[in-house]
């Protein structure tokens, strides 16, 4: 990316809900690619869940206390680019680069200015525990997590799921993987819930970031009004260089890395709208 700092010397990949250190390779191959003298850490979401506060996900990387200023780059996916968020409202200074890949906006359904009722909002998270405590319960559900796996890959990305059944089986095949997930599913209404805080209480960090963030949204199938509504809202609240991607869905980070790799280098994407507040995300 284009500063006027040198670029950061240590790169974090933060990945989407449910996706492993391998299905990020892509992503922390071409960030090696530019930048090969950096080291590249690629977060573990079964050793330390990416919805987790920030804080646990900088111990768990090694990055606690105190870095050189822009020292730090930062590429989230998804709830992942929540958690780059959170990482820019708390640790601004450290921050040289931020790149947000279809981030999970985390105004919704609690924005102040829209609160969900107090009871029904307990009652769905309830509801969720109960529900992926019985599921993690049942054999029968469990043991086809691997499955599962391979036809929400290829859903979402009309390719061959790449991943090794051992690894498949270890990381979605057994109860006590089915109790993290969704443990990390019911973190993730926490999350929201922090990093509103954070907009509301320190917006002010944005402004001492050394680079404005970079927002790349899929914009590739229709019925997608409200998502790129919200990727509107947060990229100007961020005051981001939004870029939609047509034809793109929501898993493009890893059957687009290329677009990822311009971003990288401080160009716009081939075929992406320009962040035109008045033209895009209609």
């Amino acid at each position: 990316m284009t500063t006027a700092t040198p670029p950061p010397t240590t790169w974090v990949i933060l990945p989407g809900l449910l996706l492993a250190p391998s299905d990020m390779e892509p992503l922390a191959r071409v960030v090696r690619e530019q930048f090969p003298a950096a080291t590249v850490l690629v977060l573990d979401s079964w050793e330390t869940a990416v919805t987790a506060p920030v804080a646990a996900i900088r111990a768990s990387l090694g990055l606690e206390g105190r870095h050189a200023p822009a020292s730090i780059g930062l590429v989230g996916h998804s709830v992942g680019g929540l958690a780059a968020i959170e990482w820019a409202l708390t640790h601004p200074e450290e921050l040289g680069a931020v790149v947000l890949l279809d981030p999970t906006a985390p105004f919704l359904p609690r924005r102040p200015e829209r609160p969900a009722p107090v009871g029904a909002t307990l009652f769905a998270e309830r509801l969720l525990h109960a529900g992926g405590t019985l599921l993690a319960r049942c054999g029968a559900v469990t043991r086809r997590g691997p499955a599962l796996r391979r036809r929400a890959w290829y859903d979402g990305t009309h390719r061959p799921d790449p991943m090794p059944d051992d690894e498949a089986a270890r990381r979605y095949g057994t109860p006590e993987a089915w109790r993290l997930l969704v443990g990390q599913y019911e973190q993730s209404w926490s999350q929201a819930e922090r990093v509103t805080a954070l907009f509301a209480g320190r917006s002010d960090a944005l402004d001492r970031l050394a680079v404005r963030p970079v927002q790349l949204v899929g914009w590739g199938s229709r019925g997608q009004g409200p998502f790129l509504r919200e990727e509107r809202e947060l990229g100007a609240r961020l005051g981001a260089s939004v870029y939609g991607l047509p034809g793109e869905g929501h898993m493009f980070p890893l059957t687009r890395p290329d677009v990822v790799a311009q971003v990288l280098r401080g160009e716009v994407p081939d075929g992406a709208l320009a962040p035109d507040r008045d033209a895009a995300f209609r």
